[in-house]
């Protein structure tokens, strides 16, 4: 459950830090739209906890999220903000999945993303790489207008390769994302899922990253 907190306000940053760690969240903190844009491709987040108001401008938050959307990011985004016009709510939703205003209570926000987890990832309708189509709602993938037969694990290892295409995973965050926190595992068994997607589909399907993992190329 990692979350990435975007906020200038160094106390409340640090506040909701330490009290979303002892609620079991594992967060990262921001301080600006510059560095929470480097972050945010570093590793996968489950979700984005975000001000409005930040050092690049008193709409920032906004546009983050609105370029976030563009680039790909999936996953949701919680507004927390001073900011609690009508207006604001509308446009932090069209943007965003969820809005809440300063002050508030912790109790009230740990349940939000908790919500928004179980909610999930946004997923397109249709996740396309080249001639490989993936369709999320109906858990199928084709290839060159093929059907491919794909195990359950192996459908969810490439789905989140698709979904986040262009972005390193480990082999450890493939196992988290997947299987599950606390999974133990031979170190190859992300390897043997690679080699059998590879061979199910085609070999540059899932790259890897020597030294780092792998990703698939947009």
């Amino acid at each position: 459950m990692r979350v990435l907190i975007v906020e200038d306000d160094s106390s409340l940053g640090q506040t909701l830090f330490e009290s979303l760690s002892v609620h079991g969240f594992k967060p990262t903190l921001a301080t600006s739209v510059e560095e929470a844009e480097v972050l945010v491709w570093q590793k996968p987040f489950e979700l984005i906890v975000l001000d409005v108001m930040l050092p690049e401008g008193e709409e920032a938050g906004f546009q983050l999220a609105k370029s976030l959307r563009e680039s790909g990011f999936r996953q949701p985004i919680l507004f927390l903000t001073a900011r609690e016009s009508l207006l604001d709510k509308v446009k932090g939703l069209e943007v965003g999945d969820d809005y809440l205003a300063k002050p508030f209570a912790l109790p009230e926000l740990v349940a939000r993303l908790r919500s928004l987890l179980r909610r999930g990832e946004v997923k397109p309708q249709i996740l396309r790489l080249g001639e490989l189509e993936l369709v999320p709602e109906k858990r199928e993938v084709r290839y060159r207008n093929e059907l491919v037969r794909l195990t359950a694990k192996e459908y969810l290892v490439l789905e989140l390769f698709l979904l986040n295409a262009g972005r390193i995973f480990t082999r450890e965050e493939i196992l988290e994302r997947i299987w599950g926190p606390g999974f133990e595992s031979d170190s190859n068994l992300i390897d043997v899922y690679v080699k059998n997607l590879r061979r199910k589909l085609y070999e540059g399907v899932v790259e890897t990253v020597r030294g780092l993992g792998y990703r698939c190329s947009e």
